[in-house]
């Protein structure tokens, strides 16, 4: 059991009622096993499935769970970066709790902490997907390696641990920190990629819909790259110098040939002045937004509505767990009273 480490465990939730008694008891028993000192982290992003009141039944059972609620649904990425805004571990890992196995939480956590860095993992994907899908994540990963400077592991999954000081540096791009899998891409830290099996806990598994994948791959790039703007700029740039080419072309024609349609010159002539000014400007535009994106999305990623947990202090100076005030309160006096009898 180590303990020179404190572990968070970030499990976002969306619906997951029907498998979270048995993720809960996986959790902690592997917690228990291999780690003196860790939190559970839940995410409730929006449930409707009596996700709440599951865990105020169960807040005095288990001893090292931090519970919050989304006022309404986020997604998926927002829930994770509340979960890694709240972790206060050494490690954080990152765990699904629809196919993520808690039993690889140590292999993923000590591979974080050797490397100073952050691990990925890659799914084997052992339960079958459709030829389509497969196309389809083949363009959605394809898309994101053009447009995004660094890319995403090819089978990346969420299931991911970090460090302390790689997720400070994360936490520093708040607003394009919805992505943390592409962003752990930028932080310069080794990126380490570990292969898994889903462990399924439903028959038959949630499967992502096609066309979902291709509107993350749309957030996904307009959050984390300026190159769609850059690449237009280039196009537009390119069509306005086209134009004024065009127009020097049909100033030669109107000098040096006499035999051209009547109207054909000055048709031209200003079709190609007004395309080339709109093109140019457009260029520019889409230079200034590229250069200003990053400053105009200054907005909250979630608003938290409330929040639970089974324990708010340490309980010793040897285990860093929190537990319940009152646990708190009785430690502190037992101390005090061993004190008075020694001075005695």
């Amino acid at each position: 059991m180590r303990r020179d480490i404190f572990v968070s465990v970030v499990v976002p939730l969306d619906n997951d009622l029907d498998i979270l008694p048995g993720v809960l008891r996986e959790l902690d028993a592997v917690m228990q096993t291999h780690f003196g000192d860790y939190e559970l982290i839940f995410i409730d992003d929006g449930s409707t499935d009596g996700t709440r009141s599951f865990f105020e039944r169960v807040k005095a059972e288990i001893p090292s769970f931090r519970y919050f609620r989304l006022t309404r649904p986020f997604g998926l990425e927002v829930a994770i970066a509340c979960g890694l805004e709240q972790a206060i571990g050494d490690v954080i890992v990152v765990l699904k709790p629809g196919w993520d196995p808690p039993d690889r939480i140590p292999v993923f956590a000590e591979k974080a902490n050797d490397t100073d860095g952050i691990v990925i993992g890659i799914a084997t994907d052992r339960f079958k997907r459709s030829w389509f899908y497969r196309l389809a994540y083949q363009i959605y990963f394809g898309l994101c390696k053009v447009f995004l400077t660094r890319s995403q592991v090819y089978g990346a999954t969420h299931f991911m641990a970090l460090t302390r000081t790689a997720l400070n540096a994360l936490l520093t791009i708040k607003d394009s920190f919805r992505y943390v899998r592409v962003l752990a891409m930028y932080a310069g830290f080794k990126v380490t990629p570990v292969p898994y099996e889903f462990t399924l806990r439903r028959d038959p598994p949630r499967r992502r819909k096609v066309l979902t994948l291709f509107e993350n791959a749309g957030h996904l790039i307009v959050s984390n790259s300026d190159r769609p703007l850059r690449l237009t700029a280039l196009v537009c740039a390119i069509m306005g110098i086209a134009d004024f080419a065009f127009l020097l072309y049909i100033v030669a024609m109107r000098l040096f040939f006499t035999d051209i349609a009547p109207g054909w010159a000055s048709t031209n002539f200003f079709n190609a002045i007004m395309f080339g000014l709109i093109f140019l400007v457009l260029a520019v535009l889409c230079e200034y937004l590229a250069e200003m994106r990053s400053d105009v999305k200054r907005r909250p990623l979630y608003v938290v509505q409330c929040e639970l947990q089974s324990n708010v202090m340490p309980a010793n100076a040897e285990t860093r767990n929190v537990v319940s005030h009152e646990d708190r309160v009785e430690t502190v006096a037992g101390g005090a009273r061993e004190t008075l009898r020694s001075k005695s």
